[in-house]
């Protein structure tokens, strides 16, 4: 009996071990492609090769600059599943920004793809066509051509003048207690953004809904207002919307109004930029008593870029009030009349310190020292260099003229600046502001010894980040000292130079591109 048992279960095991050896035979690709997918997540963090790849993609969008160039790297080594993917991508424009599609092309080119070559042609065309257009399209006419640094120290005079309406404004409800509205108007006056949207319901805020006529008309109407606030909001809307057929009550509200409702008028006229207000902007950044009305009209002479006002801005030097120094200053710098440079000059040289001593005299102002070298920068003229260059390394300075000085010898076509730019970059001992601003200058002066200098500096802790940008910037000029840096055997260093050249989109780059890929 014992030996039926055993013969029975002897039996049982071999059925069993039939049965799954003929299932393991049945199945054997579903367990090859299940140990694919084992030894690919041993690597990976998705459960298959295409979610790994979508993952990675993912990541050219997000994170710091290193960790983008590293899943571009990861990417080429999927090779061509990865290709695949990112060419559908790339060219159903698909990506959610110009800064990634730049990291899709560089992770292209790392999977050695032989797509890549058309790919960069087609995207370097549209690169080109894109710089054209923005080139050909600034923001506003009037900025074409000034430094960053100018527009936002004029920028600046816009935002003081439209913070001294808003507190006056403010006093005015106090004493009519009707702090509500005037809370909401500080708080458009004060907004960092402005545009016309935001003035127009509280210009038009006492008409009915039945008040006839276009948005244009009752804004011009508003401009007759008994309230002061409604006549400032009115001229800001007209302002902002470059109104044409608003010059001429405008100029009627800066000669007789009152002084918050003066200082709108001039800003508006100086946004719209008619050449009618010029006389009577003149006569107010002389004769007018607040250094608000008169610091705004010298701006907006700036913005209408009139040059037969040079002369007066030029005596508006030696004005009274700190405010309309520095304004009239800025202004000379926009117009960048050359009759400019001396009284300019004088400026730096009366106001100097000297042996520890600080200067008493109001060119010693560090904001009309300021506007003086970010002026002279403007006009960019070669008398003005050794002034500069004096201002930028004097230890006496004000910090922020210094860094100025720096910005203003970038926009001065001259060895001298060049050299003595360099020589501030190059001193470690030196303020580490004034040194990383000198080192944007020098990649305004669209110098190719300029441009080594920088791309040698493009694996720096400290000042890759600027030497990237500043390349950028410089465009076609970077393009054949960064291709000469694709031959380093340093990977990361060559992806970094490669994205470069792709967001500067130059087609001398591509075949150099594809060997460094190859």
């Amino acid at each position: 009996m014992m030996s039926r048992v055993r013969w029975r279960v002897s039996l049982l095991f071999v059925l069993i071990t039939l049965s799954i050896f003929f299932s393991l035979v049945a199945n054997s690709d579903r367990f090859v492609e299940v140990r694919g997918n084992e030894t690919y997540n041993q690597t990976g963090d998705g459960g298959s090769s295409e979610n790994r790849i979508i993952s990675l993609i993912n990541r050219l969008e997000t994170g710091n600059q290193e960790a983008k160039l590293n899943a571009a790297a990861e990417l080429g080594k999927l090779g061509g599943p990865a290709a695949n993917n990112l060419v559908d991508k790339i060219e159903s424009n698909n990506s959610s920004s110009e800064k990634m599609n730049s990291y899709m092309l560089l992770a292209l080119l790392e999977t050695g793809d032989d797509r890549a070559e058309n790919i960069l042609s087609e995207n370097f065309e549209r690169i080109e066509a894109s710089n054209r257009a923005a080139n050909e399209s600034a923001a506003e006419e009037w900025k074409q051509g000034i430094s960053e640094d100018t527009l936002q120290a004029i920028e600046a005079k816009d935002t003081a003048i439209r913070k001294y309406i808003a507190n006056s404004i403010a006093m005015d409800s106090a004493r009519a207690e009707n702090r509500g509205e005037a809370g909401a108007f500080e708080k458009v006056l004060n907004s960092e953004t402005q545009n016309s949207s935001t003035y127009v319901p509280l210009a038009i805020s006492d008409f009915g809904p039945e008040e006839p006529g276009s948005e244009t008309e009752k804004l011009l109407k508003a401009l007759k207002s008994n309230k002061g606030s409604t006549r400032v909001a009115a001229v800001m809307a007209l302002g902002e919307m470059r109104e044409e057929a608003a010059v001429d009550p405008i100029i009627g509200i800066l000669t007789r109004d009152y002084p918050p409702a003066q200082a709108s008028a001039a800003i508006a006229l100086g946004k719209i930029g008619d050449e009618r207000a010029v006389e009577v902007l003149r006569k107010e950044m002389k004769d007018n008593d607040n250094e608000y009305v008169k610091s705004g009209s010298a701006i907006a002479l700036a913005r209408i870029g009139d040059e037969d006002s040079v002369p007066h801005l030029i005596n508006r030097l030696r004005d009274p009030r700190i405010k309309v120094r520095s304004s009239a200053a800025l202004a000379l710098g926009k117009i960048g009349n050359e009759t400019a440079v001396k009284p300019l000059i004088e400026i730096l040289e009366t106001g100097k310190s000297s042996e520890g001593k600080k200067n008493s005299s109001m060119n010693a102002n560090a904001d009309v020292r300021k506007s003086a070298v970010l002026a002279l920068g403007e006009i960019g003229s070669t008398d003005a260099t050794e002034s500069l260059i004096g201002i930028l390394t004097d230890k006496e300075e004000e910090l922020e003229v210094r860094t100025a000085a720096a910005s203003a010898l970038g926009n001065i076509e001259d060895p001298r600046a060049v050299e003595a730019l360099k020589k501030v970059f190059d001193d470690n001992n030196m303020d580490t502001h004034i040194r990383n601003t000198a080192f944007l200058a020098l990649s305004k002066t669209g110098d190719q010894e300029t441009a080594r200098t920088l791309v040698g500096k493009l694996g720096d802790q400290e000042f890759g980040d600027v030497a990237r940008e500043a390349l950028i910037d410089m465009g076609e000029m970077a393009v054949d000292p960064l291709i000469e840096n694709l031959k380093t055997e340093d990977h990361k260093l060559k992806a970094e130079t490669a994205l470069i050249l792709i967001e500067i989109g130059d087609k001398r780059a591509i075949q150099p591109l594809i060997l460094a890929y190859q």
